[in-house]
């Protein structure tokens, strides 16, 4: 398929002067990321929290800078309860332990009592981490550190507060400004098979429809917009690039769960609690661990569906 480029006598200026301070600006906040990562890994620091929008590079610096220092480290991302955290660390109790994207742990006091134990003290030195329940009693010495990296802040409360007095809390949240100079800079480098000035026209092609759509942009959809464009060059897309890009950037058109009275609140809480109690008939632990509200809450909720089912 014959694509038609953008002439470089017609294109804007791609990366101009005044880019530069602006990419070494965002270079340097990736270079704080860096030096967390590397004070963690030579036991400066026991743990990092690293907040920040989607798609502004967090995980692949994590990655990319432990990979280069070369010390032992493992991620776990989606999900995780507190006894699956516990024993997460059990299993890797020397290593750097990257949490990516588990931000119900963040939410859940017994996870987060599990962070305080094994984040207390010195870094570097064991740490001392139990885990008690009706069928566990369980104890391990965790001397490794924790990266979380999150799109969402810690909350404000009393645990919370606790763990950022013992871990470095770091924010990356970069301009639209920093990431529209950054995705060019990454451009005028080529990717695979296209030279720097496809690169280009495709970057400031997504730039230009990502703020038409009043989207945030995101540095994973440079990467699929160039995939997209290799893809119809190609030869194996009808489609052309343009169209291809602009559908990874639609919206996703989901029907928004409605909960309009407390009545409905109420019931929405009542099923959770009977779809836990259905998949932990006899753990109640795991049923509070994946329980989102408090113990209090739970055990009202619990009472009343069993109440009902007593008498049905």
């Amino acid at each position: 398929m014959n694509v038609t480029a953008i002439q470089p006598d017609h294109r804007p200026d791609s990366l101009s002067a005044l880019d530069e301070p602006i990419v070494q600006e965002f270079e340097s906040k990736l270079q704080l990321i860096r030096d967390r990562v590397l004070s963690v890994v030579e036991g400066y620091q026991s743990g990092v929290y690293l907040v920040g929008r989607p798609g502004t590079s967090k995980t692949f610096t994590v990655k990319e800078e432990l990979e280069r220092l070369g010390k032992p480290w493992i991620l776990a991302n989606a999900r995780m309860t507190p006894w699956g955290l516990f024993c997460f660390l059990a299993d890797h109790p020397e290593h750097v332990v990257v949490l990516d994207d588990i931000t119900s742990l963040f939410k859940n006091s017994q996870a987060m009592q599990v962070f305080l134990a094994a984040l207390d003290g010195q870094p570097g030195e064991p740490r001392l981490v139990t885990y008690k329940s009706k069928d566990k009693n369980e104890r391990i010495w965790f001397s490794g550190a924790v990266i979380a990296i999150s799109n969402i802040p810690l909350r404000c409360d009393p645990l919370a507060r606790a763990l950022g007095s013992r871990i470095v809390v770091l924010e990356h949240e970069p301009s639209d400004e920093d990431v529209v100079a950054f995705m060019k800079h990454l451009a005028t480098q080529g990717f695979m098979d296209l030279s720097s000035d496809e690169c280009l026209e495709v970057a400031e092609f997504l730039i230009a429809e990502t703020r038409a759509m009043d989207q945030r942009l995101d540095l994973r959809h440079l990467t699929k917009a160039w995939q997209d464009y290799r893809q119809t060059t190609h030869g194996n897309a009808l489609t052309i690039w343009q169209d291809l890009v602009r559908s990874s950037l639609q919206k996703q058109v989901t029907e928004p769960v409605s909960i309009t009275t407390k009545k409905e609140e109420i019931e929405v809480q009542r099923q959770l609690v009977r779809e836990l109690m259905e998949k932990f008939p006899d753990d109640r632990h795991s049923q509070l661990a994946e329980w989102p509200h408090s113990q209090s809450l739970f055990y009202l909720r619990r009472k009343e569906v069993t109440a009902t089912n007593r008498a049905a």
